[in-house]
């Protein structure tokens, strides 16, 4: 099943005119949520919080209005009505319910955090470890993968209650997703929300590779 990041690339890729993309598909989805979020929002505003070069920016924001996905404005660029139906339905496909800016946390220390609630998304045999290092890898300091077992949220693989860690972060949670019996909460955290962001979604979308 195609989705909306795939079929931008490779609308990209065969483009008779033009360079081929210099963004992954993890910018991509970035920079869609962004968009999708803060919208409208100016070119370097997103190049800035994608950590990527104008030009890629000035690019993606052409492709995005050729394929009807988005569409500029005096202010910036916006998703359209199918851009926000095909990124929704993308993030469906990733188990993602929620995304939200927890800025500073107890759990991060300084750095600033992002949060993505994920429906159902336990495994046993979980460690978080594979999460992290793409986390990383994405230009984020790290992620904290929770799972919501029976009642309580933990972090895998020892399964520390948060309560224990930190009862305002825990209750934080809590109101913020009401997660159900084996969802997953995955916190990136970075020095900027932007990195915080990438280093979330690489730590969700490192789930489908398991």
């Amino acid at each position: 099943m195609t989705n909306i990041v795939d079929d931008v690339l490779e609308g990209w890729r065969r483009g008779a005119r033009g360079p081929l993309p210099q963004i992954t598909p993890l910018q991509l989805l970035n920079a869609l949520i962004i968009i999708d979020r803060d919208g409208p929002v100016g070119r370097r505003a997103l190049a800035h919080s994608l950590q990527i070069k104008d030009g890629v920016v000035r690019g993606l924001l052409e492709r995005l209005a050729q394929s009807k996905i988005a569409s500029a404005t005096e202010t910036g660029v916006q998703l359209s009505g199918n851009g926000q139906k095909s990124l929704h339905r993308l993030l469906a496909q990733l188990s993602v319910k929620k995304i939200v800016r927890l800025g500073q946390s107890g759990l991060t220390g300084k750095n600033l955090g992002i949060a993505v609630h994920l429906d159902q998304a336990y495994r046993k045999g979980l460690t978080g470890v594979a999460q992290r290092d793409e986390a990383i890898k994405a230009g984020a300091e790290g992620s904290i993968t929770i799972a919501a077992l029976g009642k309580r949220l933990v972090i895998p693989p020892d399964n520390k209650s948060i309560g224990d860690l930190d009862k305002f972060e825990d209750s934080r949670l809590r109101d913020e997703f009401h997660p159900s019996d084996k969802d997953l909460i995955i916190i990136g955290f970075g020095r900027d929300l932007g990195a915080a962001q990438a280093g979330a979604l690489a730590a969700v979308m490192s789930l489908r590779k398991r």
